[in-house]
């Protein structure tokens, strides 16, 4: 078959993502009011592709399956990564990940999105090569935003806090992003919650490292 410059575009940002949605997939790249059709006519192709370079996987009752790259999508994708495990019970954190990571890289102008998969893969190749020893929190996403105007670069750590955490949870969380380099950390936890992590952070003396931010989300 052939391959679109959009195909590619979208083998490498599935691949980079793990899983997602063909709702998602309309939204990254067919903002239309008749995008959807679009998206799903491109979802059928490549998943009917011979071999397939996506697949469809059903994973919870009642809800919309998931898409990923196949080994030969993860192959024309060239990031490499491999294809993603479905894990039933992450598969909803997942997919808000997804939608949170790319509003953030929409609103932030100029900053680059590293997945956190991709950090995985990175940090699995520091380690390789003797660059890390520790073992700190891989965030669920990272924003690398460029040294511009006289400032450095910065990376901005995102995590997700879909359910409620003990305080000694979020303390062993907050630990193990000290292990790490990052600049700033953006924790996303439900509004009802907001204020019992700003306490935490504040006894614990990283509120200027650490901006605790409500999420809507489901």
């Amino acid at each position: 078959m052939h391959l679109t410059d959009r195909d590619r575009d979208i083998l490498v940002w599935v691949a980079r993502h793990g899983i997602v949605t063909v709702d998602q997939i309309t939204a990254k790249f067919f903002p239309t009011p008749h995008g959807k059709s679009a998206a799903f006519q491109r979802v059928r192709k490549l998943c009917d592709a011979h071999p397939a370079l996506l697949q469809r996987d059903h994973t919870h009752y009642r809800e919309p399956s998931v898409l990923r790259v196949t080994t030969q999508g993860a192959r024309l994708a060239e990031v490499g990564l491999a294809p993603a495990r479905i894990v039933p019970a992450e598969v909803h954190h997942a997919l808000a990940i997804v939608d949170l990571a790319e509003e953030l890289l929409a609103t932030n102008s100029g900053a680059t999105l590293l997945t956190e998969r991709e950090r995985r893969a990175q940090r699995y190749r520091e380690k390789r090569a003797g660059q890390r020893k520790t073992t700190g929190r891989i965030p669920d996403a990272v924003l690398v935003f460029p040294a511009a105007g006289g400032k450095k670069e910065r990376t901005v750590a995102v995590e997700l806090d879909r359910s409620p955490r003990s305080r000694m949870d979020a303390e062993t969380v907050v630990k193990a992003y000290l292990a790490e380099r990052y600049d700033e950390l953006w924790w996303y936890v439900r509004p009802s919650r907001v204020e019992v992590v700003r306490q935490i952070t504040r006894r614990m003396k990283v509120d200027d490292f650490i901006e605790v931010r409500p999420w809507q989300g489901r």
